[in-house]
């Protein structure tokens, strides 16, 4: 392959400018996972959207911006920063109200729509990965050495919707402690924070290669995830790593060995009843019973048959003789 043109790729990508097209895409879908968590947790309030549009509202909003609001907390900066930009804010006003109130429905089917749907997906994942390398260069200006404090950041701008999600639902009248994303983290919180740690270590120059090419794989990796989870709703290619990871470090290893010992015991001690049980059922069917020695006796009784009415046949034949 032309390692060339994966670093002009990476270097475009790096250069595009996410308003107002990149900037739509996240609006629109934010609306529309507000809306999707609205069916689902106050399916009980009828037509709330239209009973409590402010408070609909002000949800969409949170999450459309909490990555800069909870960074700009965190760095000393004033929380609405970033509302004084009105564009920004009524950018994001008409996709919340053309995702709740389109007549006939008609964005929000179109945002269902898989085409569409994977199509606005790619343009939301190239813009997380825009905001986490825009993160963690911004931080490192401010914080030099401190690369805890660039993850944090920089993780946070993006993945603050999945942050905010429960003071999203508490501004809809929900409270939901138990699904809380430090309990459940998504795949997206999760692939943030090793973006941003990826960055921060080709920064340092840990990692030998050229930025382009990073920057084209996480960004890769993002829309890689993004497509697969539109077709299968519960795709995390992690998983696998964190079982094993939390097996090995967070367990006691006398209680992994005798857990699988128990396992092991269980499973042989439930074969060997089985094929007991097997020989025990076979002993007591007949042997007459079964279907092929009942074939053979049927076949056996007809020759028999056959040859008895033959000879008969044959003696009466020399008596008329």
């Amino acid at each position: 392959m032309n390692k060339d043109l994966f670093i002009d790729v990476g270097s475009q990508l790096a250069h595009l400018r996410m308003y107002p097209v990149f900037d739509t895409c996240h609006y629109l879908l934010t609306a529309l996972q507000v809306r999707d968590d609205i069916i689902l947790h106050q399916s009980g309030t009828h037509n709330f959207t239209r009973r409590h549009p402010l408070s609909c509202w002000l949800s969409t909003m949170l999450l459309c911006f909490s990555g800069s609001i909870l960074a700009n907390f965190l760095l000393g900066e004033s929380p609405i920063k970033d509302f004084a930009h009105h564009q920004h804010l009524l950018l994001a006003t008409v996709c919340w109200y053309l995702v709740f109130y389109s007549p006939l429905d008609l964005v929000a089917r179109l945002l269902r729509f898989v085409p569409i749907r994977i199509l606005v997906g790619v343009a939301k994942e190239i813009q997380r990965t825009k905001k986490v390398f825009d993160g963690v260069h911004s931080t490192l200006a401010i914080y030099p050495d401190g690369y805890v404090v660039v993850v944090m950041i920089a993780a946070i701008k993006g993945c603050g919707g999945s942050l905010m999600s429960s003071i999203d639902r508490f501004f809809r009248g929900v409270w939901l402690p138990g699904q809380t994303e430090f309990l459940f983290p998504s795949f997206a919180t999760k692939a943030s924070f090793i973006s941003a740690i990826i960055f921060v270590l080709e920064h340092v120059q840990l990692i030998q290669f050229e930025r382009e090419l990073v920057y084209l794989c996480v960004a890769s990796m993002f829309i890689y995830v993004r497509v697969i989870t539109i077709f299968f709703k519960q795709y995390d290619p992690l998983m696998p790593f964190e079982n094993i990871s939390s097996g090995i470090l967070f367990n006691s290893w006398s209680e992994t060995v005798s857990e699988a010992y128990r396992r092991a015991t269980a499973a042989s001690t439930t074969s060997g009843t089985s094929n007991t049980s097997t020989q025990q059922q076979a002993a007591v069917i007949p042997a007459a019973l079964t279907p092929l020695t009942a074939t053979t006796t049927v076949i056996s009784g007809k020759k028999e048959a056959n040859n008895t009415d033959g000879q008969g046949k044959t003696l009466e034949i020399k008596k008329r003789d």
